[in-house]
């Protein structure tokens, strides 16, 4: 690098930071967020895309889904918006290292196998349809619950088994206060299916 190149990128610096820390925003957004997010990849599904299901609670693909994490492709590192640290965790250090190095792209059957995928959608269309199937299926179900597991899920990366079973204690005795478990109880006594209502 000349001088010239290395005064102009040190000019530019704060502004990518600003731009860099603010993907990373919503990367924080999405796993701040109290609902379970579910993406479904019926395509090409690359970079800041690829981050976003990363990211995602729930990911649906199809056979001809192609997730890639490519940003090394054009000079940039695989430690974008927090995939050095969740991608290994869903689908393995190895796996990641792999994808994150070399920035090919991820099949969807090869995504399945993997567990990046929850599940993969057959039919040819189907995949947007079945991801808002999901979605209201979660949002039927007990949401403060729901909410409390994703949390859960989301903290427990950095805490030993003893302080993890200690919060979950914790969080299923907060769990066990709403009416939505009432709801649930009374709906099992009463052999029926409980309506939960998020409270």
């Amino acid at each position: 690098c000349t001088s010239v190149q290395l005064r102009i990128a040190a000019s530019k610096a704060p502004e990518l930071l600003m731009f860099t820390r603010m993907t990373g925003d919503l990367v924080k957004a999405m796993r701040a967020c109290p609902q379970p997010i579910v993406a479904a990849i019926d395509g090409v599904c690359a970079g800041a895309g690829a981050i976003m299901a990363m990211a995602s609670d729930l990911r649906l693909g199809t056979a001809r889904s192609k997730t890639a994490f490519l940003f090394n492709r054009v000079g940039l590192a695989g430690c974008d918006m927090g995939a050095c640290a969740m991608l290994p965790r869903i689908i393995g250090q190895g796996r990641a290292s792999e994808l994150l190095y070399t920035g090919r792209a991820l099949g969807g059957e090869e995504g399945e196998r993997w567990g990046f995928f929850n599940r993969l959608v057959r039919a040819r269309g189907a995949a947007a349809p079945r991801r808002m199937a999901l979605a209201r299926e979660l949002a039927a179900g007990p949401t403060f619950a729901n909410g409390i597991t994703k949390t859960m899920l989301h903290q427990e990366w950095a805490m030993t088994i003893e302080q993890a079973i200690e919060a979950e204690a914790q969080a299923q005795a907060l769990c066990m206060l709403t009416e939505d478990f009432t709801r649930a109880y009374d709906a099992f006594v009463a052999k029926q299916k409980p309506e939960f209502e998020g409270n």
